[in-house]
């Protein structure tokens, strides 16, 4: 399942609900949680973390995103819908 998280309060929410075969993607204000010095950071890590490079470059944190989490763009989004059978938007 891909999990779309749109802030990082609805991040908090989610983490009870996904397996590590979950895919996450963060965007608008959760994408604040992709940077290592935020306190959310640590609920992020795993190797099926992105984040929506739209959404990163309007809030400038072009330069505070964790290697660890891989950035994609519009294409990458709909990539990721279609691996994954179903998704779920959290707000």
């Amino acid at each position: 399942m891909l999990h779309i998280i749109k802030s990082v309060t609805a991040l908090n929410d989610a983490t009870a609900f996904y397996s590590e075969q979950d895919a996450v993607l963060l965007v608008e204000d959760a994408i604040y949680a992709a940077n290592p010095q935020h306190q959310a950071f640590t609920l992020v890590k795993g190797p099926l973390v992105y984040v929506l490079q739209s959404d990163v470059e309007a809030r400038g944190m072009s330069n505070r995103i964790s290697p660890s989490i891989e950035v994609v763009n519009y294409s990458g989004f709909v990539e990721l819908t279609v691996k994954q059978a179903k998704s779920l938007t959290w707000d």
